[in-house]
């Protein structure tokens, strides 16, 4: 190290150094850590990444909903099959090892706790937090015995609601419950302008998102009739078909999904038509007691209530949930008929519903039909 301060330089000649010949370092390589294989910019290498590798985010899923990091309620207690587990290799629970195998045993076990799960794979991470607040079941039975006296009179109102809301007082461990039917009931009222429901018609549609979202953690079958009505309502046909019990709704639900995909109206007889237990009366609204009587008829028929049935339409409302699955049993009947003005009435209809993503596949199965003579 001397070289440099004792003037050694001065009076010798280097050797060892004169066949040394400075090059430039080789220029940077951004090496992928999965594979290897090495890009000249990061750009390359990141969307090499995007591309070759994707990385899947840990999902966690209670009874087919996905869990995140609000706290999810569970009112009522999961099954071992209700948890199921995606790209995960790794799982803290409260911050201590759980075997994933063993995940949905534990869940289903807990009673009264809030946990913090941590799914990990080798590129994300995921955190989902559960409020486990397990209703008594003598409560939950109390609620929908309260909700079944209300059912018997027939008259939905203020007044009802209200001493359905004073019998569950009863029951505090289910007053989520009790909630989720007050959502539904109230959209119901205000969907059909009841003048003492206290909200506006537009309101409807936040009380039966609500209704459905709080309702998704009882597995009971009041509320899963409530959840396929609303999603029948919002034309969520395939989710209306699986919640909804053997029945009018049901079937409508699968002849409306059928639709969707290009089907055309399947029905050679009509199934049972509308509901008609007072519970179901209850819970269902005048428009899709109308729409469901309709539903319920074979082509045939329908073919014969063409008049009728573009009446209904005319008279929906522009832009509505309803108006779609009125304009598809209408241009399906339309189409039935043997006359040129039916089938330009039928074209045009399906025309309007061509370019939404919904509706174009059986928009046009319906053009090719009609374009075959």
């Amino acid at each position: 190290m001397g070289f440099w301060h004792t003037g050694y330089a001065e009076f010798h000649e280097p050797s060892g150094l004169e066949e040394y010949v400075y090059s430039p370092p080789p220029p940077v390589r951004y090496v992928c850590e999965h594979c290897s294989e090495s890009f000249a910019e990061l750009e390359g290498l990141r969307r090499h990444r995007f591309e070759q590798h994707p990385v899947r985010q840990p999902a966690l899923w209670l009874r087919g909903r996905a869990a995140g990091a609000l706290p999810q309620l569970l009112i009522t207690p999961l099954q071992p099959a209700d948890v199921v587990i995606e790209d995960a290799v790794r799982c803290l629970l409260n911050g201590n090892p759980v075997p994933l195998a063993s995940l949905g045993e534990r869940l289903a076990g807990m009673n009264k706790e809030f946990i913090e799960l941590q799914l990990e794979n080798a590129g994300a991470t995921t955190r989902c937090v559960l409020d486990f607040r397990i209703a008594d079941e003598t409560h939950l039975a109390g609620v929908e015995a309260a909700f079944l006296r209300v059912a018997r009179d027939r008259v939905l109102s203020i007044d009802a609601l209200s001493r359905f809301i004073h019998d569950c007082r009863e029951f505090p461990s289910a007053m989520p419950y009790c909630d989720g039917i007050c959502h539904y009931l109230y959209g119901v009222m205000a969907k059909e302008r009841a003048p003492d429901s206290g909200l506006q018609q537009g309101q409807y549609v936040e009380r039966y998102l609500r209704a459905s979202d709080e309702l998704s953690g009882f597995d009971r079958p009041l509320a899963r009739s409530v959840r396929a009505l609303v999603a029948f309502h919002f034309n969520h046909f395939d989710d209306a078909e699986l919640l909804a019990p053997e029945g009018a709704l049901r079937h409508a639900a699968g002849a409306f999904a059928g639709l969707l995909q290009g089907l055309p109206w399947h029905f050679d007889a009509a199934f049972s038509a509308a509901p008609g237990s007072a519970v179901e009366n209850l819970l269902t609204d005048q428009d899709t007691l109308q729409i469901l009587s309709d539903a319920s008829h074979g082509l045939v028929e329908l073919k014969n209530r063409s008049d009728e049935l573009l009446s209904h339409l005319q008279r929906a409302a522009a832009g509505g949930f309803d108006q779609m699955k009125r304009t598809l049993l209408t241009s399906e009947a339309l189409a039935a008929r043997e006359d040129a003005a039916s089938h330009a009435t039928a074209r045009k209809l399906a025309r309007e519903l061509a370019s939404h993503h919904d509706t174009s596949a059986w928009a046009k199965a319906m053009l090719e039909r009609l374009s075959t003579p």
